[in-house]
């Protein structure tokens, strides 16, 4: 009796083991898709080098990119104290991979050669309402699945950035003939 408690023990001890690692590999893979986000929003005010937009897109892109910037000082912060933190493995399947590519590829060619003047601030505006929801929604359910406190904060902050943002662009676009 007391050997099958023993193996039943172990078998339970291990099964939660393996709980835990996937449980922190799918953490891992939200943490990827917002760190890969961030890095792309980051880089927003680059477009307005080669496209003209009015004060208030250029001033809206730098707060875009400070936001993405400031996400990922605090994911890098998180990572910092817990080295199970990985930002480094892309937890989408190839196809999933694929299809983003092409919408991305999509959405640069229309930003940079489809569009000019208003229709272009209207892309630029859509294609960051899109951005900012998913950012919003990506860090607020992972703060939900987060166990450690202090995360859990930082990603609240995040996801506030993030709708702060979006809220902005949904003003900016009522603003665009």
């Amino acid at each position: 009796m007391i050997i099958l408690l023993g193996c039943i023990s172990a078998s339970f001890t291990v099964a939660r083991g393996d709980d835990k690692a996937a449980r922190q590999e799918k953490l891992n893979g939200g943490y990827y898709l917002l760190r890969h986000l961030c890095d792309d929003e980051a880089q927003l005010p680059l477009l307005l080098d080669v496209k003209h937009a009015p004060d208030t897109i250029a001033s809206f892109a730098i707060r875009v990119s400070m936001t993405a910037k400031e996400s990922n000082s605090l994911l890098e912060q998180m990572q910092d104290s817990d080295p199970l933190l990985k930002f480094d493995q892309n937890p989408l399947p190839s196809i999933e991979r694929d299809v983003r590519e092409s919408i991305q590829d999509e959405k640069q060619h229309q930003l940079l050669f489809g569009t000019s003047d208003d229709a272009f601030v209207r892309a630029l505006l859509v294609s960051q309402i899109e951005a900012s929801n998913y950012g919003h929604n990506l860090a607020k359910v992972l703060s939900e699945q987060e166990s450690d406190p202090k995360r859990v904060k930082g990603l609240a902050k995040i996801s506030a950035k993030w709708l702060a943002i979006h809220t902005e662009a949904f003003r900016l676009l009522s603003t665009v003939r």
